[in-house]
């Protein structure tokens, strides 16, 4: 009898037999590969012969999703998952309800083990935006698909930690309710889908029923306090004549604030306030998730329009509001690190903050920020003909439209002082898209193929268009009337509003020219110097082929021409196999190339921002503006900058496919992704040569720190999944399994470093952002899951373990930045989830799910990268800091 037995710190497995098998991190590793051999010892029938499934009374074919069909990667309509020549999960309308989520993106981080989105992110920084990442690099490599068409992408340049800014598709801005299945291919597919589709494709399948429906009411929350959620969500059917549909879903979303807050450990006042006696708590800010307000909806629909042709199309629309704090103003200047003098100290208790206004928030204020995004996506098409005959078409033209606006509560322009304004608004930006395209298949058969061959080709035409949409209140940005006051001057002008002052107790901070009043808001609008709108059109061609060689042998070749007319042609190809041993045994691999075409948000969005007294590696701040120059704008050539280059990628891999029985199977996949060329952001580039070039470049004096995007470095991502499968037939029961991983290591090189300003070189890239391209995912990631169902009863458990990730800081590795910040490992995490069905009517359906049982939480910070004070937490927590969440409602089904 095998003995898996899990904890936080160790893993011990008992095996059955003899494992001959060595591993270097056995701490880190060994849960996950140990387990995979459990679950094939599981799956393995007791005297090892095939077993036939018969289905029982009771027991729904949903039950048994081992071998579906799919859509995605292959023009034939018989491929399923386990006949595919690439790796491709399925994951069913059933599954994504039963975890218990409440939006897709949390829903695929669940139940798939190449999925790493982090769960837990803080502040402004990816708010809002929820996006698919496969194979441990950021999500700006996974195309979405929805029908098999390519998804618009959000507006809003987003930031998820440890990834650099990217333009990306929201998938959550698509109804759980409407979805049938999403169809994931793990594999690189540009040849086949174009742009975008380095790691991996993700093809969101909507609800074609002509009839029925379903309401859903649910609410809940988590059990130390906050996230208090309420959602409701309908879906119906409709048929149109004879064999259309209409089908059509809503979903509504609310979810409250979350507070993860710890004492800030730093001091908030000056020396000789009696406020410090008291202070600490939550009074220092609140940190955790974000409140959500969300609506959308979507409506499917497909219709006959004569004798072999259909016309379909789909409308979604959805309105997201998200909001949550930023960090607290403080009155004394915040600093992490040991200041001069006091090697305790971690604030500067005689000077107070650049940014406190004690004419309206006389104990400090925390800004509240909010953005709303609008999306809306249309396809419309037509398909006809026949592939048998002379081929099937189909034409199709989709538009997308999302625009993201901002705004800001709580806060000031310090400059304005008593007259300042405590809200703004920040802008917005505009992204919309329309595509075009043809599509062509055709079986063909050929005398030496044992099989028709299926043919497909296709064209497309696409435009793109990104722009500012609105600029932000000018007051956000305007200096008032106290702009270039020193502090020394206010503590002798106002000695009412700053009673324990003593700017004598540091000459070295009342010189600096930091001490400045700032003259901007916490965030800070879109200024008229920084609108810019940027487009782009693509044209394209593929053409490609499956042939079935013999039996057993399977080949596929594809062939992708696109033009662009910002950055030139690119060509690309993909070649697939599959070679089946005997019914059990089967091999496949795949060996392709690809490129992802740099964003228009990317070429196109300035930001000019204040100055800021932290940085990642403790660099500090400047006296002038921060200037995030647009990747289109050629002025960046005296900074060092060069033009934007596509990156370009190749994947290789390798798997096979067992299938121990009917109702049993175990796929393994290993796989190469090289990718060259990384986009990412410039560290913040300052000093004489950089003040010479914003003079000569005619940027302006009010700028003295300059970023901005560049082809940093080349990466390799080597990995391993491993996906079994199992239906167990038990008396008035049915019980499914699976157990899956997935492995990775990424490893960076010829990274470029240093650029050239003036007569001097400057680092443009530190050393902790390729330590994070490295490692700042979970090295590994374990989903096991169980299903039974017997009766009116459906009982649903799924553990997941992420491996060890880092937040790195600095530039050396692991030694304290000026900061405080230093490198940091976290150790690996389980969790374990459940649900629970009770069907109490074919109808009324009552369900009850618990995320987290055991309210595990990931390690929290050394005190050092607490950089806020009060957040316990990082922001790259995979499954989030938030604890155990329960979630209970009920279903009507007609």
């Amino acid at each position: 009898m095998s003995t898996l037995i899990y904890d936080q710190k160790n893993f011990r497995y008992q095996a059955p037999f003899d494992l001959p098998l060595t591993i270097s991190r056995p701490r880190k590793i060994n849960l996950c590969v140990a387990s995979v051999i459990a679950t094939l010892t599981m799956l393995a029938s007791p005297d090892g012969h095939t077993e036939t499934y018969t289905p029982q009374p009771g027991i729904n074919s949903d039950d048994i999703v081992i071998n579906s069909v799919i859509m995605l990667g292959t023009n034939r309509k018989d491929t399923t998952v386990l006949t595919s020549t690439s790796p491709i999960e399925v994951i069913s309308d059933r599954q994504l309800a039963e975890t218990g989520a409440t939006t897709l993106n949390q829903a695929l981080s669940i139940l798939d083990p190449s999925f790493n989105f982090p769960q837990g992110q803080n502040a402004v920084k990816g708010m809002g935006v929820r996006s698919a990442s496969l194979r441990g690099v950021g999500p700006d490599y996974t195309l979405v698909l929805v029908n098999g068409k390519r998804r618009n992408v959000s507006s809003m340049l987003a930031g998820t930690d440890p990834w650099t800014t990217a333009q990306v598709v929201d998938i959550n801005v698509i109804p759980i309710t409407a979805i049938d299945h999403v169809e994931i291919l793990r594999d690189g597919a540009a040849a086949q889908y174009g742009s975008d589709a380095i790691a991996g494709v993700i093809n969101i399948i909507l609800k074609s029923d002509a009839n029925g429906g379903e309401l859903n009411m649910h609410g809940g929350g988590y059990s130390d306090g906050g996230g208090a959620t309420k959602s409701l969500s309908a879906s119906k059917g409709i048929a149109i004549g004879k064999d259309g549909f209409l089908n059509a879903s809503i979903d509504l979303l609310k979810s409250a604030q979350v507070s993860r807050t710890i004492p800030d450990w730093r001091q908030l006042y000056p020396n000789g306030d009696p406020r410090n006696a008291t202070a600490g708590g939550e009074f220092g800010g609140q940190w955790g998730q974000a409140e959500r307000k969300d609506w959308k909806f979507l409506i499917n629909s497909e219709v006959a329009v004569g004798a072999d042709a259909r016309a379909y199309g789909y409308i979604n629309y959805a309105d997201q509001t998200t909001s949550n704090f930023v960090n607290f103003d403080r009155v004394v200047l915040p600093v992490t690190a040991p200041i001069k003098g006091s090697p305790d100290a971690v604030t500067d208790p005689y000077n107070y903050n650049t940014s406190f206004n004690p004419w309206l928030y006389p104990n400090g204020n925390q800004p509240q920020a909010v953005y709303g995004t609008t999306d809306l996506a249309a396809v419309s098409g037509i398909k006809f003909g026949d592939e048998q005959k002379n081929g099937k078409w189909d034409f199709s033209v989709a538009y997308g439209n999302n625009t993201t606006k901002r705004w800001v509560h709580q806060t000031d322009n310090p400059s304005w002082g008593a007259a300042s304004a405590t809200s703004y608004y920040l802008g917005s930006w505009v992204d919309h898209s329309t595509s075009f395209t043809a599509d062509y298949v055709k079986d063909i058969s050929l005398p030496f193929l044992t099989e028709p061959a299926v043919i497909n080709a296709g064209v497309l035409h696409r435009l793109e268009n990104w722009h500012t949409g609105d600029n932000g209140d000018s007051q956000s940005y305007t200096p008032g009337p106290l702009a270039g006051t020193h502090l020394s001057t206010l503590y002798k002008n106002y000695p009412s509003l700053y009673p324990y002052a003593n700017p004598s107790a540091n000459a070295q901070a009342t010189a600096d020219s930091l001490k400045n009043l700032s003259t901007t808001a916490d965030l800070v609008g879109i200024r008229p110097q920084d609108d810019y709108a940027v487009d782009r059109h693509v044209n394209g061609a593929y053409l490609g082929g499956d042939f079935h060689v013999s039996h057993q042998l399977q080949l596929g070749v594809t062939g992708r021409y696109e033009d662009y007319s910002d950055f030139g042609s690119t060509s690309n190809y993909k070649v697939t196999g599959r070679f089946e041993l005997n019914p059990t045994v089967s091999f496949r691999g795949t060996v392709s190339s690809g490129f992802h075409a740099p964003s228009l948000a990317l070429l196109g969005q300035q930001t000019t921002s204040s100055p800021s007294n932290w940085s990642n590696n403790g660099s500090g701040g400047s006296s002038g503006y921060i200037l995030a120059m647009r990747s289109s704008d050629p002025r960046e050539a005296a900074f060092g900058g060069k033009p934007l280059n596509p990156e370009k990628s190749k994947t290789l891999s390798f798997g096979t496919v067992l299938r121990l029985s009917d109702t049993a199977s175990v796929t393994i996949d290993a796989y190469r992704l090289a990718i060259d060329g990384v986009i990412t952001t410039s560290q913040s580039l300052s000093g004489v040569d950089v003040t010479n070039a914003i003079a000569t470049s005619g940027l302006g004096s009010q700028y003295s720190t300059v970023s901005y995007a560049l082809n940093a470095w080349d990466s390799t991502s080597n990995g391993l999944d491993i996906v079994a499968n199992k239906h167990i037939t038990l008396e008035h029961a049915g019980l499914d399994l699976s157990a899956a991983i997935n492995v990775n290591k990424t490893t960076v090189s010829n990274v470029n470093k240093y650029v050239k300003i003036g007569n001097n070189q400057y680092m443009a890239i530190s050393d902790y952002q390729i330590r994070d391209a490295e490692r700042g995912t979970p090295r590994n990631k374990f989903v096991l899951t169980a299903r039974y169902k017997t009766g009116p009863w459906i009982v649903n458990g799924e553990f997941i373990h992420y491996g060890t990730y880092w937040y790195d800081a600095g530039n050396v590795a692991g030694v304290a930045s000026p900061n405080g910040n230093v490198d940091q490992e976290f150790s690996p995490e389980g969790y374990v989830n459940t649900s629970i069905t009770y069907k109490v009517t074919n109808s009324l359906h009552v369900d009850f799910s618990v995320q987290n049982i055991f309210n595990h939480y990931p390690q929290k910070y050394v005190t050092g990268n607490s950089a806020s004070g009060i957040n316990p937490y990082s922001f790259i927590a995979p499954n989030g800091a938030a604890g155990r969440y329960i979630y209970t409602g009920v279903s009507l089904v007609f």
